[in-house]
């Protein structure tokens, strides 16, 4: 009889606790490492799908649900369990300082599955020599044909549903522009003096940051129609980059005035659009 190969001995292993222990330690490393690395990447959806719908969700079927259940529905209790771990870890961190980010997300998934593991480990210590008891061998029986059935069928159609829609939702959402857009005064501060004397002059910052995926043109406005006069200012930003933009008004009416603060960005190649206006109502005295 030919002696097990390395492949079949692996497999083996990995049917053993302490095999699949270490698969969901390894796997969960490896893939949270090329997440960090290169994110956006093939692998990053080959290591990132299992380590999010299927990992989580397995290492909770592993603590309470091994015994008993068919590999079947171990696998679909996998997938469902991983959405609901997920919900449950965007939720905690949502509601703590911690905040939702990519980076709190894959760390909180790398620390459940590292966290459930070695609670498994503890909770499931294997027994001492000393303390296991000397079994019968059972007899051996004849090899049956595994059934699935047709509840499991529809709750591992629904899983590989949900998991597809959600990834679905992931691929195409459309997240929201980061492009910063603020007005200070001529301090940095927000907390802009409203009343200002007659004759003197108002000094304010424009903070624009172009957060879009590339290269954008920036037209900023500024108008009153008495104190100011439309003002336009013109820049092309790269990604990421800041402009601050430096206004003065001269106050030589007396009454109260709304200035205001139009962004324009236009995408080379396509229609300007308006992004949002700021304003500021000021008395002079």
């Amino acid at each position: 009889m030919p002696s097990p190969g390395p492949a079949d001995s692996f497999m083996r292993f990995l049917e053993t606790d302490n095999g699949q222990r270490l698969a969901i330690v390894v796997f969960s490393i490896v893939a949270s490492a090329v997440l960090w690395t290169i994110p956006g990447g093939a692998l990053a959806y080959v290591f990132g799908i299992p380590l999010l719908f299927f990992v989580p969700g397995f290492a909770v079927v592993r603590l309470f649900f091994w015994k008993g259940t068919s590999p079947e529905a171990k696998f679909v209790l996998s997938l469902g369990l991983s959405i609901l771990v997920l919900i449950f870890l965007g939720l905690m961190l949502v509601l703590t300082p911690i905040s939702l980010t990519e980076d709190t997300t894959r760390a909180s998934v790398l620390l459940f599955a590292l966290g459930a593991v070695a609670f498994d480990m503890l909770w499931k210590r294997p027994e001492t020599e000393g303390t296991k008891k000397a079994a019968a061998p059972e007899p051996e029986k004849a090899p049956r044909t595994i059934k699935l059935d047709k509840v499991v069928a529809a709750m591992l159609g629904t899983a590989i549903a949900i998991s597809a829609i959600s990834l679905g939702l992931i691929l195409t959402a459309d997240y929201p522009s980061r492009t910063y857009f603020a007005l200070t005064d001529d301090t940095g501060s927000a907390d802009i003096t409203t009343t200002r004397d007659h004759n003197s002059t108002l000094n304010l910052t424009i903070h624009m940051k172009n957060g879009e995926e590339g290269p954008r043109t920036f037209r900023m406005v500024g108008h009153n129609g008495t104190i100011l006069y439309a003002q336009e200012f013109t820049k092309v930003l790269q990604k990421g980059e800041l402009w601050e933009q430096n206004v003065s008004i001269d106050l030589v009416y007396w009454g109260q005035f709304r200035i205001d603060f139009d962004l324009y960005i236009q995408k080379q190649g396509s229609p300007e659009y308006f992004y949002g206006n700021l304003h500021l109502w000021i008395e002079v005295v």
